[in-house]
């Protein structure tokens, strides 16, 4: 497997982010991962990394990205949007097709990140498929338990863990429409949850499965938000493999696997 850096420009912003190419396997499908609230394209304890180099020793080409103003990208964190993000997504998917033709491209979106995955569902009938992890449909809750925790600033912004935080998101998290955006996807999605998550609770990625048209929902049932444990971490990219790699479908046996 080789692993390389690579920049996107987006509106003038460079959008840093790493790939993970299968050296032995000529590579049939691609994942662009998209990270969470406050996250990066190596996520908490490493967990992007982890899951991008399982995927591609299975022989499926894997992208990362800081969105704007998140990790190593340019941009501010202050301008932190959903609706951007999946912009930033579409941007992406664009040149990396160009980039790497011939590829069955599926998003994958963890808990914020799943909101964009999700927007771009409807907007890119093109995808394979949409893989969410960990939904955060409720994001205004998040945004809003953050404005609280952190410290005012004069600009009536908040400093939240030293990130410049615009209380503007919570309004925007307010009107996103989870239930709504997956009920316009028309390629196969799964949804995957940890059962034990307590940032957000499984019934809201379960919901919004039972919405989509196309859509698979698995509890992986004593995972919590961040997937912490090496073995649910090996469950999560096991069934996001054989759902890449059959085309947006499980085996049963995946699927019995995957809730124990």
């Amino acid at each position: 497997m080789a692993e390389i850096s690579l920049t996107v420009d987006y509106q003038g912003i460079k959008l840093a982010g790493s790939g993970h190419l299968p050296e032995t396997t000529p590579a049939r499908d691609a994942v662009l991962l998209l990270h969470g609230f406050t996250g990066s394209r190596i996520e908490f304890a490493y967990l992007f990394v982890d899951i991008a180099r399982r995927l591609a020793a299975r022989g499926i080409t894997v992208f990362r990205f800081d969105f704007a103003g998140c990790g190593e990208s340019e941009g501010r964190f202050v301008d932190l949007s959903i609706a951007d993000q999946a912009s930033q997504t579409g941007v992406l998917l664009d040149e990396l097709a160009a980039r790497y033709p011939g590829l069955r491209w599926h998003v994958v979106g963890y808990s914020m990140g799943a909101l964009a995955a999700a927007a771009t569902g409807v907007n890119r009938p093109d995808l394979a498929s949409v893989i969410l992890v960990a939904p955060a449909g409720n994001l205004d809750e998040i945004v809003s338990r953050s404005l609280e925790q952190g410290t005012a600033l004069a600009n009536g912004n908040i400093d939240f863990i030293g990130l410049e935080l615009n209380p503007q998101l919570q309004v925007e998290a307010s009107a996103f429409d989870l239930d709504a955006y997956m009920e316009l996807v028309e390629a196969p999605t799964l949804i995957l949850h940890g059962g034990r998550d307590v940032v957000v609770p499984a019934a809201i990625g379960e919901r919004a499965a039972a919405l989509a048209q196309r859509g698979t929902f698995i509890a992986l049932a004593e995972a919590d938000h961040g997937f912490w444990l090496g073995a649910h971490r090996q469950q999560l990219a096991e069934l996001v493999g054989e759902w890449v790699e059959c085309g947006g479908r499980l085996s049963d046996a995946a699927v019995f696997a995957g809730r124990e």
